[in-house]
């Protein structure tokens, strides 16, 4: 699901950072899901319409979709123009699992749907984010793995080349990938 883009600046720090090869979820122990992440008000309705899904999902203290959600913001970078922030029940995001990280994403893989049909798009795209309508790196969790220093070893834009070709519309994404020197770009 391409989100709505208004005109979107670059940042050109997103050319030249780096990251992993790829996540690695046994180092990192998917720390960036910790903090809960804010979602367009559309996500939260979807994710909601969709709740018996995920409940088999998510972890035993979070089964209550009341808890799923808190407050909401206005916000000109969310397609809807209104974010609203996914909570955190004991140590991480309600939609944090240990076994098998997003709840959201494992729920749709086992029904046959798009992995991330109900992803919120600041997961899907992180370390990339969107900031008052500039596409940059998210340099403020330097806690988590991918982001420290002596793991940032790739072009972030060859790491996240899957999720920029979902996310973005094919003129943003073939800017962003053929600007990075992308091995290759499927968007059209």
């Amino acid at each position: 699901m391409p989100e709505r883009c208004s005109p979107m600046k670059i940042d050109p720090h997103v050319f030249h950072a780096k990251f992993p090869h790829q996540c690695a979820l046994d180092r990192c122990k998917s720390r960036c899901c910790r903090h809960g992440v804010w979602a367009d008000i559309g996500e939260r309705e979807a994710i909601l319409r969709h709740a018996d899904l995920f409940l088999p999902y998510v972890r035993l203290e979070a089964r209550n979709p009341s808890l799923w959600f808190g407050g909401t913001t206005a916000d000109s970078d969310c397609p809807s123009g209104t974010a609203v922030e996914t909570n955190v029940v004991g140590d991480a995001c309600v939609f944090f699992h240990p076994a098998h990280g997003c709840s959201l994403q494992k729920a749709a893989i086992d029904r046959g749907r798009h992995e991330w049909e109900f992803k919120p798009r600041f997961c899907i795209m992180f370390p990339l984010v969107v900031s008052e309508g500039v596409l940059t790196v998210d340099e403020d969790m330097d806690e988590v793995w991918c982001l420290k220093d002596e793991n940032r070893t790739h072009p972030i834009l060859d790491a996240v080349e899957r999720e920029v070709d979902h996310l973005f519309p094919a003129e943003i994404a073939r800017k962003l990938l053929k600007g990075n020197g992308a091995k290759k770009s499927s968007a059209a």
